[in-house]
């Protein structure tokens, strides 16, 4: 009988240690988005005054403002008129994603790739594109070239041949460092644990 009393005990300090835990955020603190810091203000206040931000991720990222201001920067630059079309970045983005986990930012680059001119048959078929019939060859091609590096982490000698008769070199750069980059922000945020939004926005469509 004590023994059973003992277990019930133990058992029980375990299911009020689970329900402690669940009631914890896990979520990290955001910056106010009227921040009157003097790097972050001008441009949250400039993302408000298009109706498209500042996001979530902006807002933790904005804790070292510093680091944010050279984040915007460079994630302006990707999306700046270049070699390769948005739909083509897009798609590289969202595989890229996609094979990281980073539910968080496909979610926002389905919705910015929709606008670019990709299909929703193409996303919604990304997880599985070499059975699919809506990519193009130039598709499957950004496609093959994401799984070798984010899914195989290296790029063979083959693929990066045929890469190279498809594509030219700065459309290459363009393309792998969209793939870099988001498979450091999918780190970042999953890390951090960056929450979704609930509001709709317009940030970084075409």
């Amino acid at each position: 009988m004590k023994a059973m009393m003992v277990l019930g005990a133990a058992l029980a300090l375990t299911l009020a240690s689970a329900l402690a835990q669940e009631g914890k955020t896990t979520t990290f603190p955001l910056v106010d988005p009227q921040t009157d810091d003097p790097v972050l203000k001008p441009i949250f206040d400039g993302m408000r005054a298009r109706g498209a931000g500042p996001l979530h991720i902006h807002r933790t990222i904005g804790h070292a403002p510093e680091i944010y201001k050279g984040f915007a920067a460079f994630a302006t630059a990707l999306r700046q008129p270049g070699a390769t079309s948005r739909g083509d970045r897009e798609l590289i983005i969202l595989r890229t994603t996609q094979l990281r986990k980073g539910d968080y930012e496909f979610a926002q680059h389905r919705r910015i790739g929709l606008t670019c001119g990709l299909t929703e048959a193409q996303v919604d078929g990304l997880a599985d594109w070499k059975a699919k019939s809506v990519y193009s060859p130039r598709q499957q091609m950004i496609l093959a070239f994401a799984d070798a590096m984010v899914a195989d982490g290296e790029v063979s000698d083959d693929l990066l041949a045929r890469v190279k008769q498809t594509f030219s070199p700065k459309e290459i750069v363009e393309l792998a460092m969209n793939s870099a980059f988001y498979t450091a922000v999918v780190q970042f945020s999953t890390a951090v644990r960056v929450e979704p939004e609930t509001e709709t926005t317009s940030y970084a469509g075409c």
